[in-house]
């Protein structure tokens, strides 16, 4: 039960990654703030909040929806040691 939890919840997770990765891709900057993105002469600060954005927003749904999908899976088949 718990296993078919964990793969539905990673498998919205990794679509909300994905939706979240071709808006960033695509340019749909009113997504994540066009007043923080385009703004001219982005200084250094800008630029490491930028990659921490895109880390949070972006990678983590991915890697976590990933990663919910295969501990959701041993859950289900097992681990093999039985």
């Amino acid at each position: 039960m718990v296993g078919g939890v964990l793969i539905g919840i990673g498998t919205l997770l990794l679509l909300l990654g994905v939706v979240l990765l071709t808006g960033w891709t695509g340019g749909r900057s009113r997504w994540f703030g066009a007043d923080v993105y385009d703004r001219p002469g982005d200084n250094r600060t800008d630029r490491i909040f930028l990659d921490l954005y895109f880390v949070v927003k972006v990678l983590a749904p991915l890697l976590g929806g990933a990663t919910m999908i295969v501990y959701g899976l041993r859950l289900l088949v097992g681990d093999g040691t039985e």
